[in-house]
């Protein structure tokens, strides 16, 4: 059977799917006859590189640094095919993941860091459906502002229609102007050119302790439950864990974010703003956090204005 060639046919029909296990690559010793369960080898002039499952290296006694989770795009792409390479390695580029590729006449195969492996999963998930993530642009704000206020036209605490424009697009308005504004953490999710989801996280404190408040998040209402709200989530994050901050805060349903990681901030020694919050205020701790934190949560200024 010939393979794809279609670029629109071949994003649509990804279906990454992740091998069990961890893989290395490893420099085999010159001389010494191939063994082992080696997937894939390339011959150079300074050597053979072999990729293979992390617990043979091991037991063969072989060096590696990158640890790697085996991605296979399970559509049939032609080798001749035009820009899938491409597409995959910009959503990737987008999201602050590296990437390897390597080509097999059925698939390709994509290798990533064993802990972006989750996240590469959402970007290729998304990047079937068209939707990339990437940072926001201050050209973005009219369509961002837009979008929230779509997004936010039906309340999320009482589930009725919202008269007049949502608070949550003007308190995104003075967020964007204001000096707690993070741009590295006002993210987008971006589909044939639309903007259909944004996350933004802000500088927020606890005693001298700098974190993010997360909020407001806001995907197109025909977008919503189809997995764009969660990978602004991890993407957050990521980014956040990947700049060395020590957590996340945010207001929302404690039925819905734990799935992320979130806690009741209370439980780690952290009040809320407003006491009537009580356990919708949650927290994320990430590598970062002290042990000791005790306070009362402040976010950025426009907050306290709403």
């Amino acid at each position: 059977m010939s393979g794809e060639t279609d670029l629109k046919t071949l994003l649509e029909s990804l279906h990454p799917v992740v091998r069990d296990g961890d893989y290395v690559y490893a420099l085999w010793p010159h001389g010494r006859p191939l063994s082992g369960g080696i997937e894939a080898a390339v011959r150079e002039a300074e050597g053979l590189t072999v990729v293979l499952p992390r617990d043979e290296a091991d037991s063969l006694g072989l060096s590696y640094d990158f640890v790697a989770a085996w991605i296979t795009l399970q559509v049939h792409s032609a080798l001749e095919a035009v820009g899938l390479t491409a597409a995959v390695s910009a959503a990737l580029t987008h999201a602050g993941i590296s990437c390897n590729v390597l080509a097999g006449f059925h698939h390709d195969h994509l290798l990533v860091s064993s802990a972006d492996a989750a996240r590469a999963m959402d970007v290729l998930r998304l990047l079937a459906r068209g939707v990339v993530l990437r940072t926001e642009r201050p050209e973005d704000r009219p369509e961002i502002l837009e979008l929230t206020a779509r997004a936010f036209s039906v309340s999320p605490v009482t589930g009725e229609p919202v008269a007049g424009t949502p608070l949550e697009v003007e308190l995104l308005r003075s967020l964007f102007d204001c000096p707690e504004y993070l741009p590295q953490f006002s993210i987008v999710a971006e589909m044939g050119g639309e903007i259909v989801g944004h996350a933004i996280s802000t500088r927020g404190w606890i005693g001298d302790l700098e974190l993010l408040g997360l909020g407001p998040i806001g995907v197109l209402p025909h977008f919503q439950k189809r997995g764009v709200g969660s990978a602004l989530m991890r993407e957050t994050a990521a980014r956040a864990t990947a700049a060395g901050e020590p957590g996340i805060a945010l207001l929302g349903s404690p039925l819905y974010y734990p799935r992320f990681g979130y806690v009741p901030a209370t439980s780690v020694g952290v009040q809320p703003p407003e006491p009537v919050w009580g356990d919708r205020f949650q927290l994320l701790t990430l590598p970062g956090w002290p042990d000791d934190v005790r306070g009362t949560f402040r976010y950025a200024a426009p907050f306290n204005e709403l």
